[in-house]
């Protein structure tokens, strides 16, 4: 047989390898927590392939990422939240919404000029991309058991200038049927005691914790109010700041929640089926 009818035919096995475990990966809900160094990348895909990512880390890593896990013919992405201007969250970004088209944006819109979120911001015009600016209570349908729920900031914050930007942190659940994530950005202990004092239910099966497991976040009372089965840090391996700090490692661990980290456990890939939510990988 020539080569070339060979590797042909090892081309046509793997597409269809690939697009049998597509369609099998698309029962469920699959969440991806991207190991793209010191910032974080977070995307999903719902089982109808609404797909939604969550900030952008601090290079075009997140590019390869997404494209290991999305079909190669797919350049659109139907939403991207940008939960704060800091370099280790948009700078990714940048580089995305060069290579996708992009549906809709939720941001904060908080006052940040730094060079980087500019160029996001003149890339959203340019491409007249729709933007929300985020404020709680707000709800995004996905589809019919799916959504997105806008937690924090309190109010729409629109062009206000931060002393910490971190005040200013776009906060977000998914439900997915009975099952939840919590994403927390980059909130500290303010946002936290905030959440807290609502009285309104955060419990989630998930939480993704804040600041990248930095000691300024992750309070006892804030966990004991969430109360997950899982909780993800994403920080870089051997990080300039120390992150996660060991004191907010142990809090969660004497909690009893399963904890799984991308500086030590790299790309960490979660399924629901709306029932029920399990690590994948």
């Amino acid at each position: 047989i020539p080569q070339y009818l060979l590797s042909l035919c090892a081309a046509i096995c793997l597409l269809i390898w690939y697009g049998v475990y597509y369609i099998e990966a698309q029962q469920t809900l699959v969440i991806h927590f991207f190991d793209i160094g010191q910032g974080d990348g977070i995307f999903f895909e719902l089982p109808n392939h609404r797909q939604v990512l969550i900030d952008g880390g601090p290079s075009s890593a997140i590019v390869s990422k997404l494209g290991s896990v999305m079909p190669f013919w797919d350049r659109t992405i139907d939403l991207v939240i940008l939960t704060h201007p800091h370099a280790d969250h948009v700078d990714g970004l940048v580089d995305v919404i060069k290579r996708y088209d992009i549906g809709m944006v939720i941001e904060s819109g908080s006052s940040y000029g730094t060079p980087d979120y500019n160029e996001w911001n003149r890339l959203v015009k340019e491409k007249h991309i729709p933007v929300v600016y985020a404020r709680a209570g707000q709800y995004i349908a996905l589809s019919d058991i799916a959504g997105l729920k806008i937690l924090y900031p309190e109010e729409e914050i629109t062009g206000k200038r931060f002393a910490n930007i971190h005040d200013g942190m776009v906060v977000s659940k998914l439900l997915y049927g009975s099952t939840s994530v919590l994403f927390m950005g980059d909130a500290q202990k303010p946002i936290e005691y905030t959440i807290i004092a609502s009285g309104i239910s955060y419990a989630a099966d998930i939480l993704k914790i804040g600041h990248h497991g930095s000691k300024t976040s992750t309070t006892q009372g804030f966990l004991d109010t969430v109360h997950p089965d899982f909780a993800v840090i994403s920080a870089g391996r051997k990080n300039n700041y120390g992150h996660p700090h060991q004191e907010v490692v142990d809090r969660i661990q004497a909690a009893g929640i399963d904890l799984f980290r991308t500086d030590i456990n790299g790309d960490i890939e979660f399924m629901s089926d709306g029932k029920n939510i399990w690590k994948s990988n």
